[in-house]
């Protein structure tokens, strides 16, 4: 178990592209985007919470710690990310680093967290995941030091994810894409088709 670290899955958003329903819970051929993605954490062999505002019962099943943001509802990943910090704080643990990362992006690399440790070095307090020459400001590795800098810029009423990386100390990460992007997320119904034809993909690169 990496006892350094903290898989956190940010679920805190409302799916309004998504007609309002609940998308990690949405269906790819026979199992659910939360149930991908949680088998993907699972893997980074660390503890896993879960930072959501609603659908606490459906969430709840899943038997991971739940924590909601500290401030108003859905005010964004930045939220999410310092109520962990704030989570953890409170708990006194001993995490040094945050791995996040959203509740919509299926195909998740098995290796997320071992490429980002590898990346790791001594002035930088954000990794940022990127691929196909885009970067993913939700899928993040995080350093805990970042914590009362976190809570000024949220005082500051900012939500935009990289004007707050951009005042610190980060660095990019480059994840391979193959012949499918893993980062690639589900936004409105109709993706789900595109995610079915990437499952078919992967399985075959699998056989």
């Amino acid at each position: 178990m990496e006892n350094n670290f903290l898989c956190l899955l940010l679920a805190g958003g409302l799916s309004k592209r998504f007609g309002g329903q609940v998308k990690t819970f949405a269906k790819i051929n026979n199992e659910t985007i939360f149930e991908k993605i949680i088998k993907t954490l699972k893997k980074q062999n660390t503890k896993i919470i879960i930072n959501t505002n609603s659908n606490i019962e459906i969430f709840s099943k899943s038997g991971f710690e739940l924590i909601k943001d500290l401030n108003n509802h859905y005010q964004g990943p930045l939220a999410g990310l310092y109520s962990a910090m704030h989570w953890v704080k409170k708990n006194k643990l001993n995490i040094e680093w945050i791995l996040s990362v959203p509740s919509d992006t299926p195909f998740l690399p098995n290796n997320l967290l071992e490429v980002f440790k590898s990346k790791i070095i001594n002035n930088r307090n954000i990794l940022i995941a990127c691929s196909n020459g885009k970067f993913h400001p939700v899928v993040g590795l995080w350093n805990m030091n970042l914590y009362e800098n976190l809570e000024e810029e949220l005082k500051s009423d900012n939500r935009k994810i990289m004007k707050w990386v951009y005042k610190n100390e980060y660095e990019f990460v480059d994840f391979p894409t193959k012949k499918y992007d893993p980062f690639f997320n589900i936004n409105r119904k109709e993706d789900i088709e595109e995610a079915e034809k990437i499952e078919k993909i992967i399985n075959q690169l699998e056989e």
